[in-house]
């Protein structure tokens, strides 16, 4: 669906669920954000799915314009703290990590998806080798992508990144990223810049939260590859998929409440009562 018909739909939709409902809505980027709001919501609270980001900004914009002040819109922060690019409604809040599969990376919840795909004693080898533990190695891991696709934002906007996916670009037997071979074959795809060029500018980014750089699909697609052979024996049929459900699942409530993002949906509903989005 195209983005100007449906944040159209989205305020739409709201209005004619306010007539049988009293409480506030929720709108969300996508289904596994559903998913993951769905038990984490008050019983007052209706969620609604907008299928992308955008819908969920000029959605919230559309009912600001009719004063609605009953729904709160969460989206990903995606680049917007790397580049401190405002939120345009103060009925809208994102998440203190790239993306919500960065937050739950982040979180405790990791450590349920190794205890349930890793193994202990590969895990326990890795950790002694390296010097870090799994969670930094992931972040490490995903940050060279993240700043690849930092740099197509910032400097090159028509940076062609291709088919840029970590299964390219990481040994299984090692769980090493080969950042010169990606460089290369970017440079080699794209007229306007060369690979030394393009590490010349990955060198030029400057320091931020890693959290806000890395993306969170990388993520999941590094810990999947890390788990197929030096983390654990995962077997080929437990997808991308299989792991972040897992990581939705285990994110307990105790947890999300120590993130800015819990901090800022309380502060909504401070400033919006009686209306509730969060469950006690």
């Amino acid at each position: 669906m195209q983005s100007g018909l449906a944040h159209r739909d989205l305020v739409v939709q709201i209005k004619i669920r306010r007539a049988a409902h009293d409480g506030s809505f929720l709108v969300v980027e996508g289904k596994d954000d559903e998913r993951f709001w769905k038990d984490r919501c008050h019983d007052d609270c209706r969620l609604i799915d907008a299928m992308g980001k955008q819908n969920v900004i000029r959605g919230l914009q559309r009912l600001d314009e009719i004063n609605f002040g009953r729904a709160l819109g969460v989206v990903d922060s995606n680049h917007d703290y790397l580049e401190d690019t405002p939120l345009p409604s103060a009925n809208l809040v994102r998440t203190d990590a790239h993306d919500l599969e960065c937050l739950l990376c982040r979180s405790p919840a990791l450590e349920r998806v190794l205890a349930e795909y890793g193994d202990t004693d590969k895990i326990v080898r890795f950790e002694q080798r390296h010097g870090v533990d799994v969670r930094r190695a992931l972040l490490d891991r995903g940050l060279v992508f993240g700043r690849l696709r930092w740099v197509a934002r910032r400097f090159e906007p028509n940076l062609d990144l291709g088919d840029i996916n970590p299964p390219r670009f990481i040994d299984e037997s090692e769980w090493i990223v080969d950042e010169e071979e990606m460089v290369r074959v970017v440079a080699s795809s794209n007229v306007q810049i060369d690979a030394q060029a393009l590490q010349r500018q990955i060198a030029q980014l400057p320091p931020r939260d890693p959290w806000h750089v890395v993306h969170g699909h990388d993520l999941i697609e590094i810990l999947k590859i890390g788990l197929r052979g030096v983390l654990g024996s995962l077997q080929t049929s437990i997808g991308r998929e299989a792991i972040g459900g897992l990581l939705r699942q285990a994110m307990e409530l105790q947890h999300l409440r120590s993130t800015g993002l819990w901090a800022d949906m309380r502060r909504w509903e401070q400033s919006n009562e009686p209306f509730l989005v969060l469950r006690a």
